[in-house]
């Protein structure tokens, strides 16, 4: 049980620096002045003291919590040199986090000025299908796989859709067809899950 304890103060598990008490100038400047002072009456002589050992064993009670909170502070236990290492890898992913907003808002920007939504539809479904761990992922699930080919399905038709290109007829059978072949995936993706499942 540390000091903390048996003062009945709860530290919590985690601390920051504003929660360490380092309030010890009052009692050093009582202690001071206790010492200082020089009574002729001997009787007020033993009371001032044991009033000076009490505020002693005060401060270094004071001294001892404010060890064993310094002790929790996150990243005490590291060395001067590992937390400068730290320092400087949070700088670096700061400024990095930094430079990809300030890319991708610009991105945004050009998009939105110069082109149109289905040029950005275009760029954004480019952008994933080259993406490796994606296309690995594809290549190593059928799951995926059936998922991809009703996606790349419904972004072609749907692509002829918002340039004009397909009939109000053939957009209406594709969403029937395309309703039909998200049942068929959906049996097919309980399957496959009931099959894993009695491995």
């Amino acid at each position: 049980m540390d000091s903390a304890e048996q003062n009945g103060t709860t530290i919590p598990a985690q601390l920051t620096v504003d929660d360490v008490d380092v309030e010890f100038l009052p009692l050093i400047y009582e202690i001071i002045r206790s010492v200082e002072r020089d009574p002729h009456d001997t009787s007020q002589k033993t009371r001032e003291s044991q009033d000076t050992s009490q505020k002693v064993l005060e401060l270094q009670k004071k001294l001892e919590q404010a060890r064993s909170q310094i002790r929790r502070l996150p990243g005490v236990e590291y060395s001067k040199e590992e937390q400068l290492q730290k320092l400087e890898t949070l700088r670096k992913q700061l400024q990095l986090k930094k430079d990809l907003l300030l890319k991708y808002r610009h991105m945004c920007i050009i998009i939105d000025r110069f082109r149109p939504p289905e040029m950005v539809f275009r760029y954004l479904f480019h952008r994933l299908i080259n993406n490796p761990q994606l296309v690995n992922k594809l290549a190593d699930s059928y799951p995926i796989r059936r998922a991809a080919q009703l996606v790349v399905y419904a972004y072609t038709v749907g692509f002829q859709g918002i340039v004009g290109k397909i009939t109000p007829a053939r957009l209406q059978s594709f969403t029937r067809k395309l309703q039909i072949e998200l049942e068929r995936a959906k049996k097919e993706l309980e399957e496959a899950n009931e099959k894993l499942k009695k491995r």
